[in-house]
């Protein structure tokens, strides 16, 4: 989140000459809620934090989601360090995280024949492949999984430091726009190393699939700033900050919680307005339909009544249901 004020302490300035700080957040991905989050200042290196950031998050999932035996984390590149996938493994659950491009990977792709790929799910374009590669100190079940998309090299920009063309192979990287255009099949290449079961082309493949999907994310992010004011951080003392953006995320995470125990997440009422994440109101649209909503508060018989006005059903939806809700245990 980029911020201003030369005083302002806790923030830093990142490689795009902003001053920053930054957000590392642990959710819970079926139900969008923040497990724990840290405050970084833009440029410190999150994979130091980033075990003690899962074992608060495990600490903070409720008993019968351990118990299932089902949890599993994903992480980006940014968090790609062996401390994470052994802090996983002595938790017993399932990791995937990010690789970045180093040139041992890149060395990989040599020793792959082209049975070795196969298609990827939802993905037009996308092949995945599985090689044998376990960094030192990462647990010895450790397995590289590799995704590969074919471009078309007008999709590709001349810019050397534009994403997609980082992401490809160093060979056709270095080529000038017009010698890449003839080559015969252009490729993005990325990587993650995992311990889920990818023993046959389907399990891979779903593997992959689902470690696509980390990027829903982003919509805790996008919600957020948009309808929580985490757009910014307001003080010059990293503690004020730190609860500012606590107070963003639980707004976005009582959202969450208003989805889950209304069971209302989908149809026209709900998603009409500002806009949605997953099938889901955000937090603009939730604060149009249910809290900013004029109405009249009227006595008749005795007994107050609430009257709103037309158009208006979704807020006696929702209370209805959450009076239905049973008693906590």
């Amino acid at each position: 989140m980029e911020v201003y004020g030369r005083r302002k302490r806790g923030v830093a300035y990142n490689h795009q000459g902003q001053r920053v700080g930054r957000p590392h957040v642990a959710a819970w991905a079926e139900t969008e809620i923040v497990l724990a989050a840290d405050l970084g200042d833009g440029t410190d290196d999150p994979r130091a934090t980033a075990p003690d950031l899962l074992r608060r998050a495990l600490a903070a999932l409720p008993a019968a989601a351990r118990a299932s035996g089902r949890v599993a984390m994903r992480a980006d590149a940014g968090y790609f360090a062996g401390q994470l996938a052994r802090a996983a493994h002595d938790a017993r659950i399932a990791f995937a995280i990010g690789a970045k491009r180093i040139a041992p990977l890149w060395r990989l792709l040599a020793g792959l024949a082209g049975d070795d790929w196969h298609d990827a799910i939802d993905m037009d374009g996308a092949q995945v492949a599985v090689a044998q590669y376990c960094p030192d100190w990462w647990p010895a079940d450790t397995r590289l999984l590799i995704r590969r998309v074919a471009l078309d090299p007008a999709q590709v920009s001349a810019d050397p430091r534009s994403r997609r063309r980082r992401a490809l192979h160093p060979d056709q990287r270095a080529l000038p726009f017009p010698e890449l255009a003839a080559q015969p099949a252009v490729y993005a290449y990325s990587f993650m190393l995992t311990n889920l079961d990818v023993s046959s082309p389907g399990k891979a493949a779903a593997a992959e699939h689902w470690y696509r999907h980390r990027t829903t994310v982003e919509n805790l992010f996008r919600d957020s700033k948009l309808g929580a004011a985490l757009r910014h951080l307001p003080s010059g003392y990293p503690q004020v900050n730190l609860a500012w953006m606590w107070g963003a995320l639980l707004a976005a995470t009582m959202a969450a919680w208003l989805h889950q125990l209304t069971a209302t997440a989908l149809g026209e009422d709900i998603v009409h307005g500002h806009g949605v994440r997953g099938g889901k109101a955000m937090i603009a649209t939730l604060r149009w339909r249910l809290i900013a909503v004029p109405g009249r508060l009227i006595r008749h018989a005795r007994h107050l009544t609430l009257r709103l006005p037309p158009g208006h059903g979704l807020l006696p939806e929702v209370l209805a249901r959450l009076r239905d809700l049973p008693a906590p245990a």
